[in-house]
């Protein structure tokens, strides 16, 4: 799961919408703004029709019947006329009262960005209701209520105000960006994907909505997808620090190690290292072989972070792979001292103890690292191991047992398994697991040789 954290630290951040002229929300349109013309058209065509008439007996002039035909309509146009100035006054007020309203909206806009600033995001939520309250159909304070919910951490809530701005105004990139953006800090790297690629193709500027699909695309290891944008980005921000620690986090996924050691190293050189930007160095040192030199980015992570247990973990694990055992044995005991339950450095200590011998000291470090990872080979066998030679055959076979029935393919796995059994006396079976190991070993030994040919020139 991508961390949220490392989301912001990458420049990504829900979108917040701008005020957008709300007149066409709140003011009301004037019911009688055409009806003078209709009324004027009619009346000035009837005289032109009365005059035509009477034209047509070679003389204009007032007959009584004409004379009652104009008193009628000086009539009609007096009640029209009055009608219109009820009217004129209605539509004034109602645009009096919809100013009125557009201002109120517009102090709710200024006074939830007041509150947004200082970090109150309850009254914030507030003010965006009362102006949603006033204008429904405003799809940006719609997208900014749900940026306020978000920050409550009321995240199911902040996706239903969202898509209340989709449905209002579907042209809006932001409500598609803030989905996609909790998709990714959820986990849902998969379903974050289609709102991400909406926002963009609405607004392809919208350079926040990219560097939250690159992560979705690496949390959905579409790794291809993810280095084409990341490389569209790098080509406008070459010295993006946040850039550069996705596309290290894209090599490293796919184990291109030596990229993703290029890349951290460029990020290193820019300014505000950190111990977490350290210890993602020498993991990528690490995976491209150059151990020794990864025991030094772990160094100085440690140095700047001493309180974390994990990054000193990781110290304390390359120096055992090192067979550097006391410097090991000095962090992992330091991790342990801070955090007493940690199972891998309880593991990865109790193996140290065993390879030097000690399994007495080994065996209760190891039966909590078993009891914490019961699935995993190294466990059950490091702890199989460890029973066997302080004399508990009975327990050692069964871990042993346990640790090649969940992986068939490790020679050593069925080695000490067969001189188990040949111990216990199950000769038979015994020499079977030998022989297992003999023929995994010999396969190995054919894979290597393989890749070596294949090296040569």
């Amino acid at each position: 799961m991508t961390d949220w954290s490392n989301l912001k630290r990458m420049g990504i951040s829900e979108s917040v919408a701008a005020e957008q002229d709300l007149s066409s929300s709140v003011d009301p349109k004037c019911p009688v703004s055409f009806g003078g013309e209709f009324i004027r058209t009619t009346f000035t065509t009837e005289t032109r029709r009365t005059q035509s008439l009477h034209s047509g007996l070679g003389l204009f002039r007032y007959s009584p019947s004409h004379a009652f035909a104009v008193s009628k309509w000086q009539k009609l146009v007096t009640v029209v006329a009055l009608v219109l100035l009820t009217a004129s006054g209605l539509c004034a007020q109602n645009e009096k009262d919809g100013n009125r309203k557009l201002q109120n909206v517009r102090s709710y806009y200024e006074t939830a960005q007041r509150f947004e600033k200082e970090g109150n995001w309850a009254k914030a939520e507030q003010a965006w209701r009362a102006a949603i309250k006033l204008a429904p159909a405003d799809a940006r304070a719609w997208t900014n209520l749900g940026v306020a919910l978000n920050r409550q951490n009321r995240s199911g809530e902040a996706v239903k105000a969202w898509n209340r701005a989709i449905t209002l105004d579907p042209k809006l990139d932001g409500p598609y960006f803030n989905i996609g953006l909790v998709l990714v800090k959820a986990g849902q790297s998969a379903g974050a994907i289609p709102p991400l690629q909406k926002a963009l193709r609405i607004n392809p500027t919208n350079e926040g909505a990219r560097r939250a699909l690159v992560a979705a695309l690496i949390g959905s290891e579409r790794f291809r997808e993810a280095t084409r944008e990341i490389a569209q980005l790098l080509a406008q921000m070459p010295g993006d620090g946040g850039l550069l620690e996705l596309a290290a986090q894209s090599f490293v996924r796919q184990g291109r190690y030596a990229e993703a050691v290029l890349v951290l190293r460029r990020r290193l050189d820019l300014t505000h290292d950190t111990s977490q930007l350290w210890a993602q160095f020498g993991d990528a040192l690490d995976g491209a072989g150059r151990t020794p030199e990864a025991t030094e980015a772990y160094r100085k992570a440690v140095d700047l972070d001493p309180a974390s247990t994990l990054v000193r973990y990781g110290l304390g694990y390359l120096y055992w792979k090192l067979y550097r055992y006391d410097e090991a044995e000095r962090e992992l005991t330091e991790v342990l001292r801070r955090n007493p339950n940690d199972p891998r450095a309880q593991f990865t200590l109790g193996d140290l103890y065993l390879t030097r011998g000690d399994a007495q000291k080994a065996l209760p470090f190891l039966e909590t690292a078993a009891l914490a990872y019961p699935n995993e080979f190294d466990t059950r066998f490091a702890l199989g191991r460890a029973l066997m030679l302080m004399g508990n055959l009975e327990r050692g076979i069964e871990e042993l047992r346990v640790a090649v029935k969940i992986e068939d393919s490790i020679a050593d796995g069925h080695f000490h398994l067969g001189r188990a059994l040949i111990r216990a006396g199950a000769k038979e079976e015994g020499k079977l697991e030998l022989e297992k190991a003999q023929a995994l070993h010999a396969k190995k030994r054919e894979a290597e040789g393989e890749r070596l040919r294949k090296k040569l020139p």
